[in-house]
This record gives C-alpha cells, structure tokens and sequence, in this order.
C-alpha cells in the first residue's frame, strides 16, 4: 500500500480529531494519510503493558559426526569423515495488511466482515481510528494522552484481524564427507622426509522456506491487495499485501559441491621449509568452478627469528538462500526520504550471482627468546566479484539527489523503488513518497585492503606463580572499495573506507586502529587477569564538505561529525576447584568496570555500535564442570 491510505469522513474518530484541532468545518470527502504507522506513540492495543508487537525466532539444530582411521603403513595413512548436520528456523513479526487496514479505515474492517456487502460499523463491521483520540496513552512510557476519548479505542479483536505473523519456517540439512590420504615420500633433502596429503570433499545442501500464512505466500498474494493477482507481470508484482514487511515464496533450493586438494611439505633444511597446496572446486550452474593455489615459506635463520610468508588465491560461493527467488526485508533510515525510515528489501539472485574470489599474500617475522615473543605480519587481500548487496541508500539517492526533493524518475535505479501510489511522476513524486527499496545480492566491485598485525607478550614467574603481560594490535593501512556499477550504470563511486564510520553503507565502520592489552597471573589454580581493548576513532564521512552535519528544528549541528576512540577495561578471576572426581572452576568477571559509554554518533541509537560496548558495566558469574 505504500503507506498512503485514505479515511471515510464517518470514521468516528475523524470528526472529533478535526474538533480538537480546531477544523470546525464539517468533513466532505476522503481524508488522505501518508508515511504513518497505524498505532503511533498509542503503541499496539494487543499488548497494552508494552504497547508494541512481538518477533518471534526459534532455532533447532542438531549435528552427527563420525571419523574413521586407518595407518596403512608407517608412511601412508587414511581418513574418512562424515558429518550431517540439520538447520530449523521459524522467525516471524507482525505486520499489517494494506488492503484489509484500508477497508477497517472505511469501517468494513474485521474477520465477520464482507467488505463488498457489508455496512461501515454495522455487525461484524469495525472501524479502525487512526487519530491520537484511539487510546488513553503511551504504554511504555507511562504517559497520558490529553486527546484521549472514551469509546474511540480500536478493538483488539479487529487489530488482531489485521495485524498478523509475516514470516517463514526453514530447513538447512548438510552433508559432507572428507576422505583423505596423508604420508611421507622417500625423499629427504636435509630437513627431513617431504610429507603430503590429499583427498576429496562431496557437500550437499538442501534448503527448504516456506511463508508461515496464506497472507505472506507470494505466489498466492503477490500485489498489494489482499486476493488479486492483477499485478503479475508489472512493477508491483511481489510487492505483497502487507505495508511494510515483504512477503516470500515457497523455496526448494539444492547445492551439490565437489572438491579435491592436495599439499606438500618440504623441508630444505632444518631452518627452511616450503609448503604448496592447491584446490579444486565445483559448485555447478552458474556458479561454477574453481581452482586455487597457495604457497607459503618459513625460514628460521637463527633460534630466535622466524620469517614466513604466504602467498594464494580464495574462493568463496554464494550460499544456497543467497541465489533463491526470495526476499528478506530491512529497515533503514533512507537519507533520500529525509531519513525516515522506509522497507529495504534484499533479494536473493538465482541467475547470475557467481563466487567470489580474491589474491593474498602476507609477510611476517617472530622474534622468541627469554619468555618475550613478538612478531609483525603484513598481510593484503585483493577482492574482486565481491559477494554483497546492492546499496539502498545509493539507489535511492541516484534517484532523489536532494533529501525529500524532487525524484529522477527516468534515472535508471527509478524501477528499484516502490513509490506511494506505485509510480514515479516526474515532477511530482519527491522523496517522501519512497515506500520501500529494493537490493540484490550481487558481485560487487573490487576491493582491496592491506594491514600490520602485531602480538607481544612476556611470560615470567613471580613469587608462587606465573605472570604474562601481552599486546595484540592490527593495523588497516588500506580499504579501497572501487566504482559500484550495476546493469552497466554507475550506482557509486569508490572510495576509501578506512577511518570512515560508513555508517549508510558497506562494508561499516573501518577504525585504523584495534588492538587489546592484558595482565595475567596464574598460582595455584587462581587465575587473575585485566585486559583492555582500544578501538579508535572515525570520522563520520556524510559531513565531509558541509558546515553541519544535519540541520535541526534548533539549527545546525555538528553532532557525531567525529567518533571518539574508545576504551574498555575488564577484569577476571577463575578458580580450579581441588576436586579429583572431575573438573570444577569458578569464574567471576567486571566488564567495562569503568563504565564507559560507547561512541556517540549521528544515528537513531544515538551512538556507534562498531566503536564501543553500548551493554555499559557488565558482571558475569560462573560456573563450568567437565567430565
């Protein structure tokens, strides 16, 4: 429906509104309403404590797994594994259909109520008041609702008629079986015997989704009225009936993944050895195949140096609910619809979404002696088909250049968005009359990322015990995202993502620097530790060139134009109970002890869920037995 529906001037709360606004004038004709949501701050009359509706998510999984070995000789070995594993999921959230919301708002609305017979607010026929005289206030909160009027309220009943489960019931069965051969060939070179291993891997994977009611069920109700079908083939052709969830279609989706791989190990000397592996793999259709090789070297010059590297290439396939017919639905705040938030759906892509795949190579040095260890690793990743989404808030911009202007309805990205109304009327249609915005999962552009990893730590005993101090830091020195093209056109241009919040867009917020620090002492089965986790901070990339970042009803703001680093200190205590039967511990932790506050940022929450812990100080009490 858009979210633009129209109210019958009868409508018992329409005419007490307009007296409490002070529109005397009697009402003569439809009352348009757009971009609202059918309880507002009156919250939902089905749940009166909360006001709000329920999601719901269960999750079953169950897992068999069995090896067998066999040493064929003292230089030839085999394995042969099985693992089956089943996957159920039922997830659902209430949402309300367009066409039979639109007919409770002329008061045809109910279960007992034949619209097309029927008489407004007469039998089974209920009105639904969409006015803030519906209910004596806002639930969650507490507060009273001055606008209130007695006998106006929406029956429950009628709210449970139209607002119903919108979700899917899933099943995932995998089955994979390795078979592998490993051993030693008669060739020493000075460092030992050459070693290798290979084998063959065959995964199977059936996926099943069927919608949980008739409403949600696509291929039954695929337009926006409840029952027609007349939109098949056109652009609102899947929309479904609800006005704001997606619906889903029932799937069956299978893939079958055959693989073989080989590696070698050869040791030069004592101090040097090279390693190569390769593998082969083959998901079918349009995915494909793949082949992928690797290298890597580790040289021990001294005692108390390593030098290693690497060098490959990955692959990566789509999964199974990635490449169905179906559709899963978001919200986000659309910066072309003035940030209100607005339907993001993301569809799977059955035709032509292929792998992934990408070069790496890294170099790296460890320095060991005397309880002090160290080392550095450069590492680098060049991606290239990228498995990801299409992105909402481009399309939408490419569309509506100015926040809630004047919509491009001959842009090409135009088809991508369901507007109020289903048309896009040039000159007419603005951004506030984007209704919801549909992603594919696609190959995106290239990306490349490069960065330092670092570790040290120092372990001695000190009294009775044993003390470590250590540092782990990674460094992202580059995230390069190139041109985002889609169907030929350019959707985005690239850009660099590091010290970026990216907070509309992929891949989120990239702080140049992350690292944690610990102080560990163990003695006599009590272990005491601190950490300390660092992120840094990010610029917020949407205010580059402005003034404000956003303007308010009280001006300008700069608000969250640079997130603060953050720093979070925790501690722990685990204590081996002396209990010879089995294994007893005790654990005690303070998280964020100091209490701080995550990053505050430009977003609905207020803060940056990428830079901080928003759980504030936490305690956590335990207990763990083993057998």
């Amino acid at each position: 429906m858009g979210g633009g529906f129209t109210v019958d001037p009868a409508n018992p709360g329409a005419q007490v509104y307009a007296n409490q606004v002070g529109l005397t004038a009697p009402i003569t004709g439809p009352i348009g309403i757009f971009l609202w949501r059918p309880f507002g701050n009156l919250g939902n009359p089905t749940d009166p404590g909360r006001g709000s509706g329920r999601q719901t998510a269960n999750n079953r999984a169950f897992r068999l797994s069995g090896t067998l070995e066999k040493d064929f000789s003292e230089t030839l070995r085999g394995q042969l594994s099985m693992t089956w594993a089943t996957y159920e999921r039922r997830r659902s959230s209430p949402g309300v259909v367009g066409s039979r919301l639109q007919d409770a708002l002329n008061g045809l609305g109910g279960a007992d109520c034949d619209p097309a017979t029927g008489t407004p607010g007469v039998g089974g026929c209920q009105w639904f008041n969409p006015f803030i005289n519906a209910g004596p206030g806002h639930p969650s909160l507490g507060l009273t609702n001055p606008f209130y009027v007695p006998g106006n309220e929406n029956s429950p009943d009628l709210v449970e008629f139209l607002q119903i489960d919108n979700g899917v019931e899933e099943t995932e069965d995998t089955f994979v079986v390795d078979l592998i051969f490993s051993g030693e060939l008669g060739i020493d070179l000075g460092g030992g015997p050459v070693g290798w291993a290979a084998g063959a891997q065959y995964r199977q994977l059936d996926f099943l989704s069927r919608p949980l009611t008739v409403e949600s069920n696509l291929d039954i109700n695929p337009c926006v009225i409840l029952g027609d079908q007349s939109c098949i083939g056109g652009s609102l052709d899947g929309a479904g009936s609800f006005i704001f969830l997606g619906g889903s279609r029932p799937e069956r989706l299978a893939q079958n993944v055959k693989a073989v791989f080989a590696e070698v190990a050869v040791p030069i000397s004592d101090t040097l050895e090279i390693t190569a592996a390769a593998r082969f793999e083959d998901y079918g259709g349009s995915i494909g195949s793949t082949f992928n090789p690797k290298g890597a070297v580790r040289w021990e010059p001294v005692d108390w140096l390593v030098l290693r590297g690497s060098v490959g290439t990955t692959f990566r396939g789509p999964l199974a609910a990635q490449v169905s017919n179906n559709a899963n639905t978001a919200l986000a705040a659309i910066n072309a619809a003035n940030g209100n938030f607005k339907a993001v759906d993301i569809a799977g892509n059955p035709t032509d979404l292929g792998p992934e795949k990408a070069f790496s190579y890294n170099l790296g040095a460890v320095v060991d002696f005397s309880g002090f260890t160290f080392s550095v690793d450069y590492w680098s990743f060049d991606f290239k088909d990228e498995i990801t989404t299409t992105d909402a808030q481009a399309i939408a911009s490419s569309v509506v250049p100015t926040a809630g202007g004047l919509a491009n309805c001959s842009s090409p990205f135009a088809p991508l968005i369901t507007f109020d109304g289903g048309a896009c009327v040039q000159g007419t249609t603005t951004g506030l009359n984007i209704s919801r915005v549909l992603t594919q999962w696609v190959n995106g552009p290239k990306t490349k990322t490069s960065g330092l990893d670092f570790a040290a730590s120092y372990t001695t005993d000190i009294g009775p015990g044993v003390y470590t101090i250590g540092v782990n830091a990674s460094h992202t020195l580059k995230y390069d995202i190139g041109d985002f093209n889609l169907d030929g056109n350019l959707l985005r241009a690239g850009f660099s993502a590091v010290g970026a919040a990216n907070l509309d867009r992929l891949p989120g917020t990239i702080s140049p620097w992350r690292a944690n620090a610990f102080i560990n002492y163990n003695v006599a089965g009590l272990n005491l530790r601190y950490g300390a986790t660092y992120i840094a901070g990010v610029r917020d990339e949407r205010c580059d060139g402005l003034q404000f970042c956003a303007t308010t009803n009280f001006g300008g703001t700069n608000f969250g134009r640079n997130i603060s680093s953050y720093m979070q200190h925790d501690v722990h205590a685990a204590y081996d109970l002396p209990i010879n039967a089995f294994d007893a511990q005790l654990q005690f932790s303070v998280e964020n002890f100091t209490n701080e506050d995550a990053s505050a940022a430009r977003l609905p929450l207020g803060y940056n869920p990428f830079v901080g812990n928003t759980l504030g100080r936490v305690f956590r009490l335990g207990a763990k037995i083993g057998f």
